[in-house]
This record gives structure tokens, sequence and C-alpha cells, in this order.
């Protein structure tokens, strides 16, 4: 990526992702807007979930809330109660979906039953019942498909779900356009868009050569390196810095990857199947549902819908 022509986002990868956020947006935007009470938003990590959904939120002024650390089910309940009106952000908090007084926290919050006020309750023997009234929303940004999450299947029939499925192309096209805009802190421009594409430029080719995801928290950290080493305040030059900054972001995304086997994955999208034949007789509908959960093709979708009619695959029968 030494070529001034490498340097600069690919239009095209950069239109369809374009295309992708929009419909992010339009799902915020029902959410902020009472049309939808909830939005489960799920992909890879650092491919701009988070940001695409308060740049949404802070674009209409809606009253949001965002939440990115531990909660507990108490803890939910409570910031639901002090800003029932509000949207509230919730980000990878896979571990909050698998206590069961919190699903039933989310189930009540986003229950959306016509002509019923979504009452929440809380009880205990030592403070009684608790209860209010929400009225705003949740969304909540994750890494793994809702299908991979039982605990939090019950809620697919309330809210929208939304894969955001970001291609090499288009993670390359974005880090080049944000880095043609340059790098600022606290509304302060502290790195020129000319380093900010030698850098996004060199970490890209390091990510490549050993099989690192693009991430647009890594970008940033190799600007902060890349100011450090500007400042004088390194023994390295910052091509090492950033490099040995991608082969570690790399080792820590294998070790953390837990491969599910080719029969697992396919049991898996076999219960999405179950669930959507559950939820519409409407088979262009069926098929919608499969694709916007599972980003698999059609194709895709009538292979596990034979299997799962061919009665061979009892896993796929059980209730979510």
């Amino acid at each position: 990526m030494s070529r001034t022509d490498d340097l600069l986002p690919d239009a095209t990868a950069l239109a369809k992702l374009g295309q992708k956020l929009a419909l992010v947006e339009d799902r915020v935007t029902a959410v902020a807007l009472g049309n939808q009470t909830g939005l489960y938003l799920f992909g890879g990590g650092g491919i701009g979930k988070s940001h695409a959904v308060l740049k949404r939120l802070e674009a209409m002024g809606a009253s949001y809330k965002l939440f990115n650390s531990r909660m507990t089910a108490k803890g939910l309940f409570v910031a639901l109660e002090r800003a029932p009106d509000a949207v509230h952000v919730l980000e990878d908090m896979e571990r909050l979906t698998t206590d069961r007084d919190a699903q039933g926290v989310l189930r009540s919050a986003l229950g959306a039953q016509p002509g019923r006020d979504r009452v929440v309750t809380w009880t205990t023997g030592t403070g009684g019942e608790q209860a209010f009234t929400f009225r705003g929303g949740i969304i909540l940004l994750a890494n793994r498909p809702l299908a991979t999450l039982p605990e939090l299947r019950a809620l697919a029939t309330r809210i929208a779900v939304l894969h955001l499925e970001v291609s090499d192309a288009e993670a390359t096209a974005l880090m080049l356009n944000l880095a043609a805009g340059g790098y600022r802190l606290e509304d302060k421009l502290v790195l020129e868009a000319p380093e900010c594409a030698l850098v996004t430029g060199f970490m890209i080719q390091e990510c490549r050569a050993i099989g690192c995801p693009l991430d647009l928290r890594l970008q940033v950290n190799c600007y902060k390196d890349y100011l450090l080493w500007e400042a004088e305040q390194t023994r390295c030059e910052w091509q090492v810095l950033v490099s040995s900054r991608v082969r570690e972001a790399a080792s820590h995304f294998k070790s953390d990857l837990i491969p599910l086997s080719r029969e697992e994955r396919h049991a898996q999208r076999r219960r999405v199947v179950a669930e959507v034949v559950r939820q519409t007789d409407d088979p262009g509908e069926q098929l919608r549902l499969y694709q916007e959960r599972t980003g698999k093709s059609r194709a895709d979708f009538f292979r596990r819908k034979r299997e799962l009619e061919s009665g061979e695959f009892p896993d796929a029968e059980a209730e979510p």
C-alpha cells in the first residue's frame, strides 16, 4: 500500500458499506421513534457498530444511555427505571443475557403487545414488588448471532435483528476514508490526513500479512503509536510499534476464537429455520428473516429447511 492510489478508499466498496450502514441507521431510527421496541445488532468486533448507532442517535437528538461494562439484572432494572423513555444501548454485554432475571427484564421491557403497557416488575422477599412502565427502546450490540444465544431467542419476535457483515474490501475502504479526515482528539486535529493514510496503509498491509482482522480500534491505537514516535518519546520506529501491535491483536483474536464444527454450524441454522417457520407461513418472509439473522444465502436456507423437514435432526425442534 505504498503507492498513492492504494491509499485512496475504493468507491465501490465504500458505497456497498454505505448501503449496509443505511439499514443500520433505519433500524436505529425505528427504535428512537418508538416504531420498534428494540434492535439486536451483531457483527465482528471493531467494524463500527457502536459508532453507527451512536452517530444516528446523536443526529436525531435522541435521549440515550450507553452501557458497555458489567451489569447485573437488578442494575438493568434500575437503569431502565431511571430513564424509562430513553434508548438504552447495551454494548458487548453477552454475560448479561445468561442471567435469567435479566432475561425476564428484557422480555418485559421489549414486549410489544398492542394496547398494553410494557410493565417491568422486580419482586423480592425483603423489598416487595417494584414496578414501572418502560416506554423507551433497547439496542443490544454483540459479536454473536442471536441464534447462538438460546437465552434470548424469545426476543427475536419482539425486536429487529440485523447482521452487519463488513467485507475486507469494505473495512479497508472505511479505514482509508476515515484517515482522509485526519485524527482528532476532543475536536482537535492531532494527526494530519497524509500521516493517517500512511499509518493506516501500513497497518492494513501488516494485518493482511498475518491474517489479522481489520479493526477500527486497532487503527486508532496505531495512530497513538505514531504520535508517540513523532513526539520523540520512543526508541523504536513507528513501523515497529504498529507491527508489534498488529501481531498482538492477531494472537488475541485467534485465542478468542472457539470454532464450531461444520455440523454444529448447520444445527444452529436449522434452529433458526425452525424459528422463522413458526413465526410466519410466508415463504418469502421466512427467507428474509433467515438471511437477516444468519447472513447466509437463499440456497443455504433451503438446504437447512430440507434437513429440518426430513425429521432426522431433532435438535432443530427445540423451542427457543
